[in-house]
């Protein structure tokens, strides 16, 4: 057992965060649960109270299983960091691949793949029982393990060379390493904004132009109307897999491209569907996209820093039963288990920004429309056919919720004045 002064801090890390975890769940589900006989006033003129009591169910649902999943998380980690498993893998590893960069980089993906595969039963339990049951999947078994594939296959072939990269530069350059490996994880993550429509989600995905019509004459007139160039619109089989709904834009300039859930189509009318797609351009006219990569490069700036350092200091990676001759891939192994007990406490931080967002691309589509009643009736039918909870507790909001509630948006575009310069979009 490696018992020692690091160890037992990661660990009490591990436990507050769960434990404050379970307490955000419970009051999520009494403040849920007190609440579940009677609509929320202001709700009654578009859900009916079985439906109403149907999302409280499936809210409750949903948070049991992710307290079971917190659990087994912490149980597992726990085991890890006490046992020392992880030092006898990458020791049995290296033995296997060698000590040479390939043969780390090769030992960090095995190993992790090894690990991630012990997740794998939980996302088929929230598939084809959790799912299954609330009436969202339309997934099949062939469809949920050759995609697990894809996205292992699509991780190795990006992350290999990647990581391969980072580590040479890791042994190449001991002091400047992680402002290298920085730079090309940010990169990466551009890059990867431009690559995704056009080489990744059709391997998952059916994307299939919008038919002329109404509807593409509609949505193309409110892109040339807001100045938002695009170069197509299509339409995705969303309901191949989920009767969830939800559009988003993907790429960037030129290869930017709106992508329409099949199911919103069939649950939305034209101007519905016109104000969603206005409250994306307006996360783009907003330059929240920009916001986000710059949040998130000085979130992974700092990551790399800590890094740096840990791979500085010995006694880190001693403690965990490693030794220190090849730090790397033991350090990200590592750090991987440790910073969720760390990023859970800013979380807050990150939803309250994207909160914000969400009331600023709001306020931009009311204005474009020189309304709020297509904006808000979209919102509602997106609220009650995914079943998402319109009550949810204060404090479990602020941690796991990147958009405000119904009722919040619902007085916020309320109380905003929509701009009628844009009453004929």
């Amino acid at each position: 057992m490696l018992i020692n002064q690091v160890t037992v801090s990661v660990i009490a890390l591990l436990s507050l965060k769960l434990l404050v975890e379970r307490l955000l769940n419970f009051a999520n589900i009494h403040h849920n649960l007190l609440r579940r006989n009677e609509i929320p006033y202001g709700f009654e003129s578009f859900v009916d109270l079985p439906t109403y009591q149907k999302s409280i169910d499936y809210t409750l649902t949903k948070t049991n299983f992710s307290s079971l999943c917190a659990i087994w998380s912490f149980v597992f980690d726990g085991f890890v960091i006490l046992s020392g498993l992880m030092p006898c893998l990458v020791s049995a590893s290296a033995k296997f691949f060698g000590t040479q960069t390939i043969g780390q980089v090769a030992s960090f993906f095995l190993i992790n793949f090894l690990f991630s595969l012990l997740g794998i039963p939980f996302s088929w339990w929230r598939q084809f029982r959790l799912e299954d049951f609330f009436g969202f999947n339309r997934s099949t078994q062939a469809i949920f393990w050759t995609d697990k594939a894809k996205e292992y296959l699509l991780c190795f072939i990006f992350g290999f060379p990647i990581f391969y990269v980072i580590a040479w530069f890791f042994q190449s350059f001991p002091r400047s390493w992680w402002v290298w490996a920085w730079a090309i994880f940010f990169v990466f993550q551009v890059t990867m904004i431009i690559i995704y429509p056009v080489f990744i989600l059709p391997l998952f995905n059916k994307l299939t132009p919008l038919p002329d019509g109404e509807l593409k004459k509609r949505l193309l007139n409110l892109t040339q109307l807001t100045q938002f160039p695009i170069s197509e619109i299509f339409t995705m089989d969303g309901s191949k897999r989920s009767a969830h709904s939800n559009a988003f834009f993907i790429g960037l300039g030129k290869f930017r491209h709106i992508v329409l859930y099949d199911t919103l189509i069939e649950q939305m009318n034209t101007e519905e569907i016109a104000a969603v797609l206005s409250h994306e351009i307006g996360h783009c006219k907003q330059q929240h996209i920009r916001t986000n990569l710059i949040v998130e490069g000085v979130g992974s700036f700092i990551g790399f820093g800590i890094l740096y350092y840990l791979s500085s200091s010995s006694w880190f990676l001693e403690s965990f039963g490693f030794q220190t001759e090849y730090p790397l891939v033991p350090l990200i192994l590592i750090f991987s288990i440790v910073i969720s007990s760390v990023t859970f406490w800013i979380n807050p931080f990150f939803n309250y920004l994207s909160r914000k967002h969400e009331y600023q691309a709001d306020h931009f589509a009311a204005d474009v429309l020189g309304q709020t009643e297509s904006l808000i009736s979209s919102l509602r039918k997106l609220h009650t056919k995914n079943l998402s909870n319109l009550t949810p507790h204060p404090a479990f909001s602020a941690f796991h919720y990147s958009h405000p509630t119904l009722f919040e948006r619902e007085i916020a575009l309320r109380n905003s004045t929509p701009n009628h310069n844009h009453s004929d979009a």
